[in-house]
């Protein structure tokens, strides 16, 4: 769904040569994969991101969606792009005007366009605030009325740029159960790029970079014990991986797909449930 081959990117500095950021740079996220990005301050995640949407272009290489090439200042269609700070993709004074922006643009028919609004406000749990103003909403619940604009256009991709990154605990929890949903139900390709490992644990996958390259991809669990040179040394381990590696080495069978407090505590419940033999 998402490649990019042979892609090089740099930015202009006043201070003299360009800052060289990717040289040669492949990735493939496959359609319906969700895949964590991560890695240190400067090393291109957003840029990465903003490559993806078509929002910046390669000096060299390509960026295809779904097997087509982007051309030079071609913004795809195809992918949402969600920003840390939802006030920034708010337009309208009204949420539900706002989510129907993007399809007003295009034209569509007003009855579709209603029943697009309603039924996406409805998937992302904002359907009884749809005559409110986003600009009094909290930040967590203007992150969904920007999501619902995005799944009003039926985007196949989702670049999901540090999305909670300004919300409270608790909606930056139910955000992220959002992201859960819309790539099991839905099916959407998901590139969340963030510095949480906690957040990264709920992804298929974690993408690492690290000077201009991926130095990891592969499940998040695995990047725990790769080489030290595809991470940091100071990396945060999450408290609940340490709890679920702490159960495992005293013999508690707990898979690699369990990864919240609320998945591990469902195991162990449906675990004591179960028959002894």
């Amino acid at each position: 769904m998402i490649e990019l081959k042979g892609v090089s990117f740099s930015y202009a500095s006043s201070a003299g040569p360009r800052r060289q950021v990717f040289e040669g740079l492949n990735l493939l996220v496959r359609q319906g994969d969700y895949a964590a990005l991560m890695g240190p301050n400067g090393s291109g995640k957003s840029t990465l991101g903003k490559l993806v949407k078509g929002l910046l272009s390669p000096s060299s290489g390509e960026v295809r969606i779904g097997g087509r090439p982007l051309n030079p200042g071609e913004v795809s269609p195809r992918v949402g792009y969600i920003f840390s700070n939802p006030e920034n993709q708010i337009v309208s004074s009204i949420v539900e005007e706002d989510v129907a922006f993007g399809l007003g643009n295009r034209g569509m028919d007003p009855a579709l366009m209603s029943a697009r609004v309603e039924e996406s406000l409805r998937m992302v749990g904002m359907a009884e605030y749809r005559t409110h103003s986003p600009h009094l909403l909290s930040g967590g619940q203007q992150q969904k009325v920007v999501i619902a604009g995005i799944l009003a256009m039926e985007c196949e991709a989702l670049v999901l740029d540090e999305p909670t990154s300004m919300v409270d605990l608790r909606d930056r929890r139910e955000i992220l159960d959002l992201f859960q949903r819309l790539h099991e139900e839905k099916g959407i390709t998901l590139l969340h790029i963030t510095h949480s490992f906690e957040e990264a644990l709920q992804a298929q996958d974690l993408i690492y970079l690290k000077n201009g390259r991926v130095s990891f991809y592969g499940p998040p669990e695995e990047f725990l014990t790769s080489t030290p040179s595809a991470g940091p040394s100071n990396l945060q381990i999450p408290p609940i991986y340490q709890i679920i590696q702490g159960l495992r080495e005293r013999g508690h069978p707990i898979p690699p797909g369990v990864h919240s407090y609320a998945e591990l505590k469902s195991f162990l419940l449906e675990r004591e449930k179960a028959p002894r033999s």
